[in-house]
């Protein structure tokens, strides 16, 4: 745990040998969770900000230290304030490795679903005015993230980190997060796939439907990242190439259900 200071502390008073009374402040200890929390959270937003600032480290996971952190932090202290040691940080973390897995744990926990609330907002505004499939996958997935966003980085980061740490370490840190992701998504192509009545192709899972689409936005992410103008492109009906992919993808991957006299949309 760090000790800090409080903002107005307590007085202890206490009688010193001439008579005199010599005051000290009471400190109060961050528990741990706090301290972890407050650690990673910095962390996170120097790699974000060295990434958008357009840094050429190969691994920025790897060439961020725990010092880097700690200073970083200490820097916006203020003066009543203990800074914080690097023995409270290998306190909760016994390495530097432990260090940036718990990291790239976040990293993955924070992108894996921040989009659900706004995919859902915008598949039940489509279902209610009864579009067409296509139109539902287009108002669904026809969206952009806002470039320089720090969602933006945090997906950037979170691509970018799988490529250059072991595939044992990502599996541990996203195990969490892909189960949250499938879960999100999956509901939300279930929801689609009944709307649109059709079905996943024979020994097909939702999950599957997911990482291809996962894969596709994924690598769209990175080459807009570097060549956007190659993304941010439409047919001549005005479409952008995400969602005529997407659509590529759910029809491909179903089948149209017995409709029973009912007719398709």
């Amino acid at each position: 745990m760090t000790i800090v200071k409080t903002v107005n502390p307590k007085i202890s008073k206490k009688t010193t040998g001439a008579g005199t009374n010599a005051t000290k402040p009471i400190h109060r200890r961050r528990p741990k969770e706090e301290t972890e929390n407050l650690i990673l959270h910095e962390a996170e937003r120097l790699l974000i900000e060295r990434l958008a600032s357009g840094s050429d480290d190969l691994n920025p996971l790897a060439s961020l230290r725990i010092t880097d952190v700690l200073a970083s932090i200490n820097a916006k202290l203020s003066g009543d304030q203990l800074p914080m040691t690097t023995g409270a940080a290998y306190q909760i973390w016994k390495s530097q490795l432990s260090f940036q897995d718990a990291i790239l744990e976040r990293i993955m926990n924070e992108v894996s679903t921040p989009w659900e609330a706004d995919l859902r907002s915008k598949l039940d505004a489509a279902l209610s005015q009864e579009l067409s499939l296509e139109e539902v996958l287009e108002s669904v997935f026809g969206f952009n993230e806002p470039p320089n966003s720090t969602s933006d980085h945090e997906l950037s980061l979170a691509i970018g980190l799988t490529a250059f740490v072991s595939p044992e370490r990502i599996r541990r840190a996203e195990e969490i997060a892909n189960d949250q992701y499938v879960r999100a998504l999956g509901t939300i192509l279930t929801d689609i796939l009944n709307y649109a009545d059709r079905r996943l192709l024979p020994g097909l899972r939702i999950d599957d439907m997911v990482w291809a689409i996962e894969g596709l936005y994924a690598g769209l992410h990175l080459r807009a990242r570097s060549h956007p103008e190659l993304v941010d492109r439409k047919d001549a009906k005005g479409r952008y190439l995400g969602p005529m992919v997407t659509n590529s993808i759910f029809i491909g991957l179903s089948e149209p259900v017995s409709q029973r006299g009912k007719e398709s949309r």
